[in-house]
């Protein structure tokens, strides 16, 4: 009787798994539309890297506005971070680059 539960328990993970995942590929595809974002990166914590153009701006309000946009599509994105291209290192992980702005989407 365990091993049934076990085995509806697991087929269950494996069955909520790919409908999350297609929740964050649309919430990183209707961010890398707006016009200042350069590339999407999200980690396994669910940070969403925005990266963006060196330029003047609000970022944090930026930030906030993204947080919003990705609500609708229930992905499981705790934070948005935007990163200035030029400070972004790809060798080194995302949580160690220099962001310009952090909004909690979790709020």
């Amino acid at each position: 009787m365990i091993r049934r539960w076990a085995w509806v328990l697991s087929l269950g993970v494996v069955l909520a798994a790919p409908a999350a995942w297609a929740d964050q590929e649309s919430a990183i595809q209707t961010v890398r539309n707006h016009p200042k974002i350069l590339d999407v990166k999200v980690d396994t914590t669910g940070n969403l890297y925005a990266i963006v153009k060196p330029e003047n701006a609000a970022w944090a309000q930026y930030a906030s506005y993204l947080c919003q946009v990705i609500t609708p599509h229930q992905a499981r994105i705790f934070k948005v971070r935007i990163i200035d291209v030029t400070k972004a290192v790809f060798s080194l992980p995302p949580g160690k680059w220099q962001k310009l702005a952090e909004a909690n989407c979790a709020q």
